[in-house]
């Protein structure tokens, strides 16, 4: 068979109503929240990550600018002491063996061009120190033959040296700086020692000393001028620059802790000067932003807030003020309903209410002839009054019960969800109300209840309307008579109720109206339409489903499902 169904969610009274105001409250705020802040938050997210990305290539600019103007300072400074000592090597008064009473005085104009020279010595081709002047006393010969420094010198076309830093003889550290003249044993060489704290005081004086941390390395990492911030001499530092190519930039190593840093390679010498930000590199998230951006990103979600908690505000109150004008409308249309209900029902109720009263006016008819002397006969049995009296007062309460009923099922009250049972509620239905109309329209009515259901939070008089509405379209879809069969039984947690007729059935383009408001299969003036639509409206409202299933020729069955507690 074709089949509808319905589901409904459930209603409430005054405090589901504010229970409800509350999660419509919160619900609201929630989407708007959503729809508001989510862009913010990813254009945030998109503008804090492209400020960050702009603040790293910006840093990686800048330490190289840095880096590249310092190494170019710092050679220039060490091409500056190889001029100092060309000067000496070849002045006039050097040669012929001036330099052995000049020796100091040439110390003196080395050390005020810069204080990083320490000493001055000249010596043989063999690396014998034939001259020195400086801070060390040396007992006994010298000789340089066999350090790498000299041997490098007196490499063919060589012409002077800047070493590493080492010890020496002193066994302090330091560099030797060396200029030749001459080949082999005729050859001569003035040498002098640069102190590394001077070369570390110079590097702290360059361009963008304040901005970053300096160091010079060799091409092994090992560290030849640096701070004691950055590392100590002689020992392997963090940075090994690539050989290649000159100018560059490594990023940061998570794994070592090594932070980014950018490098030049000296060109007087095989070192490279390293540089790295004296500020540890950009904050990651917030901290880095400006304070400007970072107030100005927070008073537009303070603002965005603002008109979040206003919006919802306005939401939820044209949402409820249209909820209370739907439940007003629904209530009117129920009691619409319930009159055009009545309106059917009249036949049946006159029919339901003449029958005690002709009970009345036969038994007061006996009363009066038997106080009517001339009626009155010898042989007569005395009558028994008080049976009489007693049909006569059990007439008049089954009209009160009628009408009592009647006057329920019409008057508009307040919704009362109060726990009822169920088969109470259809035996009312179909005895008080319609019991004469489905006798009058040969309809047998067979009932198989689960009387294992129990009371079910509900209220009564709407319940009941549904229930005439049902069983009436029963009625009305078998002019010739049939069975209604009601059935009630329980699926999980929902009493059920289905109401199945013999009748005529509905095709699947009535089935799909079957809900719809003034919609109606019967002929015209014989229905309003209002019924099953507002059926349907109760039975959301308590939280129900409603299903229907039809085919022409196979009759009908409603279902009605009502939660045993309320949701």
């Amino acid at each position: 068979m074709a089949a509808q169904s319905v589901g409904a969610t459930p209603g409430g009274d005054g405090a589901g109503r504010g229970g409800h105001s509350r999660e419509l409250f919160w619900h609201t705020l929630g989407r708007l929240a959503l729809l508001y802040f989510v862009p913010l938050i990813l254009l945030a997210i998109f503008f804090n990550l492209q400020y960050r990305n702009l603040l790293r290539d910006g840093r990686r600019v800048h330490l190289q600018v840095i880096a590249e103007q310092q190494a170019n300072t710092f050679d220039l400074f060490l091409r500056e002491r190889l001029v100092n000592l060309d000067n000496i090597i070849d002045d006039p008064r050097f040669g012929d063996g001036g330099w052995k009473e000049r020796l100091p005085g040439f110390l003196s104009s080395l050390l005020q061009t810069s204080d990083a020279f320490v000493d001055l010595g000249v010596v043989s081709g063999e690396g014998d120190l034939i001259g020195y002047v400086g801070p060390v006393e040396y007992q006994g010969r010298v000789n340089y033959h066999g350090e790498d420094w000299f041997k490098e010198l007196m490499e063919p076309g060589r012409s002077s040296v800047i070493t590493e830093i080492y010890r020496g003889f002193r066994n302090q550290p330091h560099f030797t700086i060396a200029v030749r003249r001459g080949d082999g044993a005729a050859a001569r060489i003035l040498r002098a020692a640069l102190s590394p704290e001077r070369l570390s005081d110079y590097l702290t004086t360059l361009e963008g000393a304040s901005e970053a941390h300096s160091a010079i390395v060799n091409s092994q990492g090992m560290l030849q001028v640096t701070a004691p911030r950055v590392g100590e001499l002689l020992r392997q530092s963090l940075f090994t620059p690539p050989p290649t190519p000159e100018r560059g930039f490594v990023p940061a190593d998570q794994e070592t802790g090594r932070p980014d840093y950018a490098f030049a390679w000296l060109r007087q010498t095989p070192w490279s000067l390293v540089v790295t930000d004296a500020r540890g590199g950009a904050e990651a998230g917030i901290v880095g932003l400006p304070t400007g951006f970072f107030l100005g990103t927070l008073a537009v979600f303070l603002f965005a807030g603002m008109v979040i908690l206003f919006r919802t505000r306005q939401v939820v109150g044209a949402q409820l003020a249209t909820e209370r004008y739907e439940a007003e409308l629904s209530g009117q249309l129920v009691h619409a309903a319930k009159l055009a209900s009545v309106g059917e029902l009249a036949a049946g109720i006159a029919h339901e209410i003449n029958n005690p009263l002709a009970i009345i006016a036969e038994e007061v008819g006996v009363i009066r002839d038997s106080l009517d002397p001339s009626l009155a006969q010898v042989d007569d049995e005395p009558l028994d009054l008080p049976e009489h009296l007693d049909a006569i007062h059990e007439a008049v309460f089954r009209c009160r019960d009628i009408t009592r009923k009647l006057l329920t099922f019409v008057r508009q009250t307040q919704v009362r969800v109060e726990p009822h049972d169920l088969h109470a509620i259809l035996d009312d239905v179909l005895d008080a109300m319609l019991g004469n109309e489905l006798a009058i329209s040969n309809v047998v009515v067979e009932r198989h209840y689960d009387r294992g259901i129990p009371e079910i939070p509900t209220d009564r008089n709407q319940l009941a309307q549904v229930f005439v509405n049902l069983v009436k379209n029963a009625i009305d879809a078998m002019p010739g008579g049939g069975t209604l069969t009601v059935v009630s039984l329980l699926r999980e947690s929902r009493a059920a109720v289905a109401i199945r007729d013999t009748g005529c059935g509905m095709h699947p383009e009535q089935l799909e109206k079957v809900f719809s408001p003034f919609f109606t299969t019967k002929e015209p003036g014989k229905g309003t339409g209002l019924g099953l639509s507002v059926s349907y409206s109760i039975i959301q409202s308590f939280g129900g489903a409603f299903y229907v299933e039809s085919a022409p020729g196979k009759g009908s069955t409603f279902t009605v499902e009502l939660p045993l507690a309320m949701e």
